[in-house]
């Protein structure tokens, strides 16, 4: 943007069209899937260094769905998790896909459901669960939740939705829940039309209404969370041509009284300017320093296609004082991809701060 000029990077080996792209713990990014420039499934798996170009490809011995359900996990490995029910895990050191380790319950195509690694906590060591949810025509209303710190992970139902969903979408909120909400029960079928809203509560492993929205939200549409905690929902392409404009906003009730007012919310007044490295200690103002009771930090979002790759939920340990907290960064790249987080802070309601902006590296 400062001079005004474009720089070729190296090509890949073949074309990818729909792939995943999934950044590791230390800057580096995997693609894996896609069409192949005659259409064919790109079975190989390729690494971009920044600085440095694409690695070599890396045949993964079976064919991946296009868009693959990808997660980095603490342990620096991926777990794929979907569309398809056989789940797999991807080691980047040595370039090697395992066989199946956990065939989900549900048996079929999750196709255009969504997957969620859920938040990232200190006080379990960081254990990485993930949730997956809905897809397929006729779709499903199930979930299902797999604890991958076990030494042999299985998936377990979760509490069903209140709808079925395929073309659906899942938004991790600063609290931690799960806001699951469009889709239809018929691929690209506006007159099936899933419109209420569920939120799950990874604490309590329960599914809650969260209200209604107003427009079906099926093909191409995209949830996503934005620095005041709301949600934006948007798109909708149930046929060729035929495009849904209207953009609504979600208010979760954590910013909301009983008679629909805004609860009064905590303040961030300053946080570091520069980047912040893992482990490091750094301060964060707020005249609330007393009253909070939790500090995340939110990836920012790329939803497409019923998934975000980025989607990524932290919490951080801190001390209160004054008129400012003392927080910890995340340890190690795995926990947090380098790049750039929304901060949250909230106090003993749950209500959160509108978000600032930081950097880890």
């Amino acid at each position: 943007p400062t001079t005004g000029t474009y720089t070729d990077i190296p090509d890949m080996a073949h074309g990818r069209w729909y792939p995943t792209l999934t950044m590791l713990g230390d800057g580096r990014v995997i693609t894996y899937s896609g069409l192949t420039e005659t259409g064919l499934t790109n079975e190989t798996v390729e690494i971009f260094t920044p600085g440095v170009g694409w690695s070599p490809e890396y045949p993964s011995g079976w064919t991946p769905p296009l868009y693959p359900r990808l997660h980095l996990l603490p342990n620096g490995s991926i777990f794929y998790s979907g569309p398809s029910p056989a789940s797999r895990f991807f080691n980047p050191s040595t370039k090697g896909w395992t066989g199946v380790v956990a065939p989900t319950n549900h048996g079929g195509s999750r196709l255009y459901g969504s997957s969620v690694l859920l938040p990232l906590s200190p006080a379990d060591g960081y254990k990485p669960r993930v949730m997956i949810m809905g897809g397929g025509s006729p779709a499903t209303a199930t979930t299902e939740l797999i604890d991958l710190s076990q030494p042999y992970p299985k998936w377990q139902y979760g509490p069903p939705m209140s709808q079925p969903r395929i073309e659906m979408n899942a938004t991790l909120l600063p609290n931690g829940n799960v806001l699951m909400l469009g889709g239809s029960l018929i691929d690209e079928d506006a007159a099936t039309a899933s419109l209420n809203a569920d939120l799950y509560n990874p604490k309590t492993n329960t599914v809650s209404s969260a209200g209604a929205n107003a427009f079906p939200r099926l093909y191409h549409s995209v949830s996503l969370l934005l620095p005041d905690a709301t949600v934006l929902l948007l798109g909708g392409n149930p046929s060729r041509g035929v495009v849904e404009p209207h953009m609504e906003i979600y208010t979760p009730s954590y910013l909301l009284n009983a008679d629909g007012s805004l609860k009064p919310r905590p303040i961030i007044s300053s946080v570091p300017s520069g980047p912040i490295n893992y482990g490091q200690s750094f301060q964060v103002g707020t005249s609330d320093a007393a009253s909070i009771s939790s500090v995340v930090l939110a990836r920012l979002g790329t939803p497409t296609h019923s998934f975000d790759n980025e989607q990524r939920l932290v919490e951080l340990t801190y001390t209160a004082g004054t008129d400012s907290l003392t927080v910890t960064a995340p340890p190690y790249g795995n926990i947090a991809p380098p790049g750039y987080y929304m901060l949250f802070i909230l106090n003993s309601a749950g209500v959160p701060a509108v978000a600032q902006y930081g950097q880890i590296l």
